[in-house]
């Protein structure tokens, strides 16, 4: 463990050197166009939070207080409610997106007015996701089951 850390520590700090070293030399317009690199590498990443399949955008944060989850050894499930101001458009879009690349089959996608509902499914989970166009932001609630031991079949 302690040689990893030594291992880490050193390649941060030959980066660290090489960064110095390669700011002294550079001409006033393209240090303008480096400081807008170096702020994109530390912009937050998107996240999972309860499931680690469904991917949420940094731009909308998790509302605990409207949220609720469960988990027994039968199923897991939660009702997550996010909020942030985003286009809706693209939102829904983020969701269609990831949600394939994360193997989730898309059922349904319908929009009726402000609220976008898409519904998704694997093997053993199910997953709602409603996008609300509010005044100013959007609303977003992920309703989310995943049953435990699907594989395992009873005999009678």
């Amino acid at each position: 463990m302690m040689q990893l850390f030594g291992k880490f520590f050193l390649a941060l700090l030959l980066i660290g050197l090489c960064a110095a070293c390669t700011t002294t030399g550079t001409t006033a317009g393209s240090t303008d166009a480096s400081a807008g690199a170096h702020e994109a590498q530390y912009e937050e990443p998107d996240y999972y939070y309860d499931f680690d399949d469904i991917l949420i955008p940094k731009e909308i944060s998790y509302v605990q207080e409207d949220s609720y989850k469960l988990d027994n050894t039968k199923f897991r499930a939660a009702i997550m409610k996010f909020k942030g101001r985003v286009e809706v458009l693209e939102l829904v879009q983020y969701f269609l997106n990831n949600m394939a690349k994360d193997n989730w089959t898309l059922i349904s996608n319908n929009k009726a007015g402000k609220l976008s509902v898409m519904n998704f499914e694997k093997f053993n989970k199910s997953c709602v996701i409603q996008v609300d166009d509010s005044f100013g932001s959007a609303t977003t609630t992920i309703i989310a089951v995943e049953v435990k031991d699907a594989g395992v079949e009873k005999s009678k």
